[in-house]
């Protein structure tokens, strides 16, 4: 079969190539996915700069990709659930990444039937987007119908789901931020307020906010504290980690130390107003695809994708999501 992999850290396109490899191996409990679309998160660009290294590094030549859609073409003996055939989705878990393919073998507990009301490269945008929002707002910010919520970076794949979910779903009066040219979109998202960032800057705003989710890092994620109401809550995927970050990637003592060292400006700044900080990585997880794949289906949230590439312009399609300027999200149409 056919599959993009990393084959040294460092910059695209120069480390990133097509290659021949066999079948991925199916075990018990898992399910032989015959890819149709996979989409682009900026996880993938990060593995391959390296910037991860340090809490999972890769033995190259490396497959990569997490989101996929596509056929069930085999299964393992104790899956149950489902069928050869059933149009699936999936976000693959990072010991088994590797959806930039023409086939993957994805643990059955990690795969939903993906929402009838989608096309494939529609389905294949959302696994980790979604995930990460309902790990962030639901399962470490508690988020309740009600509350006020900052989003940064709204227009984004990321940011353009979230709004959605915490509106729609949760019931949270939503604040996002986002270039003056995509103000009136996020609104149409269900953004109830729009912080143009090349015109005003957030952290001018008043602390009113149970939540901030940063998406961003860097220096937005210490500023974030500073519009978060006592006892508020910042839930980060892309700023310093916090200390159950480390046993998420199984940390050595040493590393454990060293990112413990690292999130305590951040934890003192929490400790500060009474409040929380959460960073975490994402995890796999069919539950919570099945409980989103009934939103899609239901009208509640619609998916957000900017321009979908033909497989062998993948690595192109990882160029430009490098940019940051994408709305929306990337797909790569792997087969029909």
């Amino acid at each position: 079969m056919k599959r993009l992999e990393i084959c040294s850290y460092g910059p695209l396109p120069q480390c990133v190539r097509f290659a021949e490899s066999d079948l991925p191996a199916v075990g018990d409990h898992d399910i032989l996915v015959k890819v149709v679309a996979a989409s682009v998160n900026p996880i993938d660009y990060k593995l391959v700069h390296g910037d991860l290294r340090r809490v999972h590094r890769l033995d190259f030549p490396a497959p990569f990709g997490f989101d996929c859609c596509g056929r069930v073409e085999a299964l393992g003996s104790k899956v149950v659930g489902h069928e050869a055939g059933d149009l699936v989705y999936a976000r693959a878990p990072r010991t088994r990444m590797g959806t930039f393919a023409e086939f993957v073998a994805i643990e059955s507990r990690y795969v939903a039937k993906a929402p009838t009301s989608l096309s494939a490269q529609a389905a294949a945008s959302l696994p980790l987007v979604a995930l990460t929002t309902v790990q962030a707002l639901v399962d470490r910010a508690k988020a309740r119908k009600g509350q006020s919520i900052l989003i940064h970076a709204g227009s984004g794949g990321l940011g353009s789901f979230a709004i959605q979910y915490a509106k729609r779903e949760l019931g949270l009066d939503v604040t996002t931020t986002t270039s003056s040219k995509n103000a009136l979109w996020v609104r149409e998202l269900g953004a109830d307020v729009v912080v143009a960032y090349d015109r005003e800057n957030y952290a001018s705003l008043p602390a009113r906010y149970h939540i901030v989710f940063d998406t961003l890092g860097g220096s937005t994620t210490s500023a974030s504290f500073s519009v978060l109401k006592p006892g508020g809550t910042v839930v980060s995927v892309a700023g310093p980690p916090d200390r159950a970050f480390a046993r998420q990637v199984g940390a050595t003592p040493a590393l454990s130390f060293v990112l413990w060292c690292i999130s305590l400006p951040m934890e003192l700044r929490a400790r500060r107003i009474g409040g929380h900080y959460f960073r975490f990585l994402t995890e796999s997880s069919g539950a919570q695809l099945e409980h989103v794949g009934r939103l899609l289906d239901a009208g509640k949230i619609r998916t957000v994708v900017e321009k979908i590439y033909p497989f062998d312009q993948a690595i192109e399609a990882l160029q430009f999501a490098a940019t940051g300027r994408a709305k929306g999200k990337l797909v790569i149409q792997i087969a029909t």
